[in-house]
């Protein structure tokens, strides 16, 4: 009694034919996806060939040591957060640009083109939250937040990775925060996963508005609290800072745009 194996239907040479399902046929199927894309797509085509591009890719990759910036494993390629068919004139931008592996690269893609055709966008708010060192915006957020936010709280951070009092901080750790920041900034252009990021600092940061205002809704937010309430629960904590500098740097900073939340 024979077995039959199961088939598929595939075209070879432009004819569809029946083969045996474990059968690998791609190099008609290649030839005329990449002759649509050479006739189609030529720029696009073209960019990923040019010297510019190898030079940038390079750049990119020596940048982030090599890493693959979503696992920490080797990198293999040089991927655009917001892709180049989306947004060609960001192609080159070094903000839009980050080093993966192969395999955190599928799953990009894969989620890419979930979104693209299934329609699974989720629209998301990016709330910047700026304040005096004990102002309360911490508690402010942990008020309005949701079930699925992001926060970035830079004096959290710092106590969590050194284990220093709050308000207090290490120069190379310092260094470590600032680059999840940057790498995080990259990535929120292209993400639409959390209900709200929250964005916790001291004083604005214009790269914020810059590199994601195109993508997302930016909330601007001031919690304006008695710098004496401030100093005085610092004083509790004991907490030990320049309270006083960081106070005058806040006087003169313009708060133009962010809507302002009294707290005391």
């Amino acid at each position: 009694m024979s077995i039959l194996k199961p088939t598929k239907l595939t075209f070879i040479k432009g004819k569809p034919t029946l083969v045996s399902y474990d059968k690998v046929v791609r190099k008609d199927n290649d030839k005329a996806y990449n002759f649509h894309r050479n006739v189609e797509e030529n720029d696009y085509v073209k960019f990923y060939h040019s010297t510019e591009w190898k030079h940038k890719r390079q750049e990119i990759l020596e940048r982030d040591y090599g890493l693959c910036q979503r696992c920490g494993m080797d990198a293999e390629l040089v991927d655009h957060i917001i892709p180049s068919k989306d947004d060609w004139s960001d192609r080159l931008n070094n903000d839009n640009l980050q080093s993966l592996c192969r395999g955190c690269h599928k799953i990009k893609t894969k989620r890419e083109w979930m979104k693209h055709h299934k329609g699974l966008e989720r629209y998301m708010n990016i709330n910047i939250v700026c304040g005096l060192p004990a102002s309360g915006k911490t508690t402010y957020v942990k008020r309005h937040m949701t079930e699925h936010d992001l926060i970035y709280d830079y004096d959290e951070l710092m106590h969590a990775l050194s284990g220093l009092p709050m308000q207090q901080s290490n120069h190379d750790i310092h260094d470590y925060i600032t680059l999840f920041f940057d790498q995080m900034l990259r990535k929120l252009k292209a993400e639409q996963t959390f209900n709200n990021v929250w964005i916790i600092k001291t004083l604005p940061d214009k790269r914020i508005d810059t590199l994601l205002s195109n993508y997302h809704r930016i909330n601007h937010i001031v919690i304006m609290t008695d710098p004496n309430v401030c100093e005085e629960r610092l004083r509790e904590r004991k907490e030990q800072i320049s309270f006083q500098k960081i106070l005058n740097g806040f006087k003169t900073t313009d708060f133009t745009g962010y809507r302002v939340v009294k707290n005391g």
